[in-house]
């Protein structure tokens, strides 16, 4: 039996890792379901106190919308792809399958419920992007301020080129 992370990949890595050879397959299930038990104690914590999982959706999916108004919805999930392949941002987690349109834009923002991701501003250009992001897991003190400097590579895919604390 393997023991469990402590705090796995997001599923995204994951698969890449499994799929290269660089996991095993009881290393991949135990990660995978490391996340399925985050997931369901999410669940869990949102029926137990069910007002203030509504007004959370309500404030997540507000801040989707303003995004999504300002700039497109495919431009910030593009955006969110991006650093969801970076392998050391926590938030990553939240946002590994930002590029599938199935599913919802605001159930990738996290107003106040931890752990916290928030857009604190983006400007979009043509071939450049760059977005201020502030992040909080459930042990840490206080939130994490990033920005982020993204560019097109030469076949049009949206990457990170530089990062930087604020």
């Amino acid at each position: 039996m393997v023991a469990p992370l402590e705090s796995p990949p997001p599923p995204n890595q994951l698969f890449r890792e499994f799929e290269s050879g660089q996991l095993s397959r009881e290393e991949f299930q135990a990660a995978m379901a490391e996340h399925a038990r985050e997931l369901i104690d999410e669940m869990e914590e949102a029926r137990r106190d069910p007002i203030t999982a509504f007004v959370e959706s309500m404030r997540n999916r507000r801040a989707a919308a303003r995004l999504a108004g300002r700039h497109g919805e495919a431009a910030v999930r593009e955006i969110f792809e991006a650093l969801a392949g970076l392998p050391d941002f926590p938030p990553a987690s939240l946002l590994w399958n930002a590029g599938h349109r199935h599913v919802p834009l605001f159930c990738f923002l996290r107003c106040r419920h931890h752990p916290v991701f928030r857009v604190v501003e983006l400007e979009l250009g043509q071939r450049r992007a760059e977005i201020e992001v502030e992040y909080q897991s459930s042990g840490a003190a206080r939130a994490t301020r990033e920005r982020f400097r993204l560019g097109r590579e030469w076949h049009g895919r949206m990457v990170v080129e530089t990062r930087w604390p604020t």
